[in-house]
């Protein structure tokens, strides 16, 4: 049950009873986004009503644009409540309050006897005696939520793309979840997320978040709630007897041809005269062992479409890339 999607649906006006119970049954399934997936049968029991009274209701509440219904997937429709949506239909219902008797929805719910008492079951009588303590500004509240929708959605449809920038370009795809409640504490806009975004492209190469296939790399959840983008790398481990760094700094040894020569000739073989320096430069990346040397000439070369980029990346690791990296 969502309090929030509840007490927003509460306030209302201008429907009839049978609508008003129907809308509160499906606010009380729904989580805070506001789905939910009842049936028919348990909504009609649930609200002492006729299914087709049930479904003339929710036909009611879709033409009002307060319950959207998915139906797609067969028998199993799923409904989503959004109270900010919210604007009926004036040539049914021009008044502002409730409707009474007099509407056909609610005058099929007296088949039962809590409907004889012209009023919706207990169940339907406890929230408003609980709403008015936190949300006593009666007819303003109906339409400055209508008036309100547009800006609170248009700012969370922002917010969602905004994680979903982050979420693709984060290189450890677990907990989206979690991920997005830490992202919406935030409150990131878009200088942040480039911030953001920066970070992950720095730190992807760091020697920890590449060891053992990035299994070191932080969930996004934890990253995020660490406000880790803003952390420092590891001091740097001699690469070998030259003392050459395995990475960092602004000249790292496989951007330059030099570089790469005097890394070859440490730890696989010089350069023979005429030998092609593109076929050179694979083998020292092949002998250097995986690092950012290899992922700047594989993302190059996939960059180019270059033919060769699923050979070079099988002589690398063995196999050919598998199709989330094509």
């Amino acid at each position: 049950m969502s309090t929030i999607i509840m007490s927003q649906c509460w306030p209302l006006e201008g429907m009839s009873i049978a609508q008003k119970a129907v809308l509160i049954s499906l606010a009380d399934n729904a989580n805070d986004q506001g789905v939910c997936w009842p049936s028919i049968p348990t909504i009609s029991k649930r609200v002492c009503a006729s299914e087709r009274a049930v479904q003339n209701a929710i036909k009611w509440l879709e033409a009002a644009q307060v319950v959207t219904a998915n139906r797609s997937n067969g028998r199993h429709t799923s409904y989503t409540v959004s109270p900010a949506a919210y604007s009926p239909p004036q040539e049914i219902h021009p008044r502002t309050a409730c409707t009474g008797a007099g509407d056909s929805p609610a005058q099929e719910m007296h088949h039962t006897p809590a409907a004889d008492a012209g009023v919706p079951p207990q169940e339907m009588r406890q929230p408003p005696h609980q709403v008015p303590s936190n949300r006593k500004e009666p007819p303003k509240e109906s339409s400055g939520n209508r008036q309100g929708a547009p800006a609170k959605s248009g700012k969370a449809a922002k917010q969602s793309a905004l994680f979903e920038r982050l979420w693709q370009a984060y290189p450890r795809k677990v907990a989206k979840a979690d991920a997005e409640k830490a992202f919406a504490k935030l409150g990131a806009d878009e200088a942040l997320v480039e911030q953001l975004l920066a970070a992950i492209a720095k730190q992807s190469g760091w020697p920890e978040w590449r060891e053992e296939g990035g299994k070191f790399i932080p969930h996004p959840a934890t990253w995020l709630n660490g406000k880790r983008w803003l952390d420092e790398p590891a001091p740097q481990k001699p690469a070998g007897a030259s003392g050459t760094p395995a990475g960092g700094g602004d000249a790292t040894w496989w951007e330059s041809a030099p570089g790469i020569e005097a890394k070859g000739a440490e730890v696989w073989r010089p350069r023979k005269a005429g030998e092609e320096f593109q076929r050179y430069k694979v083998g020292v990346f092949k002998a250097a062992g995986d690092g950012p040397w290899r992922q700047a000439l594989l993302a190059d070369l996939l960059r180019t479409k270059s033919s060769v980029y699923a050979d070079v990346h099988a002589f690398f690791y063995g196999h050919p890339p598998t199709e989330g990296q094509v």
